[in-house]
């Protein structure tokens, strides 16, 4: 029964996860305590997707990311000399399939002096058609140029951080708990380094432009000067613009992680408590687990009785310190625990905990683009 559903999670295709007649928003008309959960992997592409929008620049450097592994990939001749060169292959940027970037970002900043040894080569080679020649010659102007430079050192800081996050939401171990703490970490992270990562990239390009004998600065970007502003147009240098661009990058990617991971950490405020299995059975947080309890209670009216709930915590905790080796140090196992005693000794607190646990963190094994549409149902029986 629709009545017995407790949580929803879909990717995030307008027709599952829509606000106003989405699939979720019609169950929780009908269920308010059917909570939708989007794919937290499906929800960090989109994240890293936006952001990659912020700027023209940024979306010209993965087009050429792209162009690159077009030209390469295009020919079997072309595909073998990479790999004598580089000994690595250039990966593909996906549009829904955010890991990727990484890969590809990370073959070419591994490798970058190789490769363009290589596109100078194939450019110079006179027993390669015309077509090559000018492909090649092209890509060699479009990677020898600072703001790509400095933004390949940009992303590969970047991307490494949120493929670490991405690949570890994809474990099917992974709970809503943890996985809340590691986005919230993600999001930390970026504010802390913003201003770093924009700075060692930008003074690790001005060392490989020199390096290479490439101009560093270009046309002075003018900044519009508005109604009522008596100050000349403000001129933005190379560093400058790039800079700024870098740092909208960033900007935009804590706001969508603020925005889309929103549900989630409603839950993890619902749910946390019983996650840390030590602090729910210290005597010196009674209190607060107390207060844990009703809340979760007001919220499940009809599934838990916080009182009751609160009550069984502690008379688990009695029976606990009777049997210190068999003490568990996640919920599964303190599920399991208590279902030994039977299934009406400890209702509530084996209702929480059903529930909890099989809340849905994602509906991907692997972050790809959604072809079908993903479906996940929730029961609190």
């Amino acid at each position: 029964p629709l009545a017995d559903c407790r949580s929803q999670c879909y990717d995030n295709a307008a027709v599952m996860a829509g606000e106003l007649s989405g699939l979720q928003q019609r169950i929780s008309i009908r269920n308010p305590r059917a909570l939708f959960v989007n794919c937290n992997n499906h929800s960090l592409n989109l994240a890293g997707l936006h952001a990659a929008k912020q700027d023209p620049v940024v979306v010209t450097f993965f087009g050429t990311v792209e162009n690159l592994y077009v030209f390469f990939s295009a020919s079997t001749v072309r595909w073998e000399k990479m790999r004598e060169h580089l000994g690595i292959t250039l990966k593909r940027e996906c549009q829904t399939r955010w890991s990727a970037r990484h890969d590809a970002v990370k073959a070419m900043q591994e490798q970058f002096d190789g490769l363009l040894q290589l596109l100078e080569d194939l450019y110079e080679d006179g027993t390669q058609t015309s077509d090559t020649q000018n492909d090649a010659y092209s890509l060699l102007q479009n990677v020898m140029n600072f703001n790509f430079i400095t933004l390949l050192n940009f992303w590969h800081t970047v991307l490494s951080k949120i493929d670490r996050v991405q690949k570890r939401l994809q474990d099917p171990s992974m709970n809503l708990h943890d996985a809340a703490l590691d986005l919230e970490g993600l999001q930390q992270q970026l504010s802390s380094i913003r201003e770093d990562v924009c700075i060692t990239a930008v003074n690790a390009a001005k060392d490989l432009c020199e390096k290479l004998g490439i101009r560093v600065e270009g046309r002075i970007r003018r900044r519009k000067q508005m109604p009522g502003e008596n100050a000349r147009d403000a001129g933005l240098s190379a560093v400058e613009e790039i800079t700024r661009i870098m740092k909208s990058v960033i900007d935009r990617l804590i706001q969508e992680i603020t925005t889309r991971f929103g549900r989630l950490k409603t839950l993890d405020v619902k749910f946390g408590f019983l996650f840390d299995i030590n602090k729910l059975f210290a005597n010196d947080t009674s209190d607060d687990i107390r207060q844990h309890c009703a809340t979760l209670a007001d919220f499940y009216e009809t599934d838990i009785d916080g009182t009751e709930l609160f009550a069984e915590i502690s008379d688990c905790n009695m029976l606990l310190k009777s049997r210190p080796d068999a003490t568990p140090s996640t919920p599964l196992e303190l599920l399991l625990f208590i279902i030994s005693y039977g299934n009406d000794i400890f209702p509530n607190l084996r209702i929480a905990l059903q529930i909890m646990l099989t809340i849905c963190v994602s509906v991907a094994s692997c972050e790809r683009s959604f072809s079908k549409l993903k479906l996940i149902l929730t029961y609190s029986r």
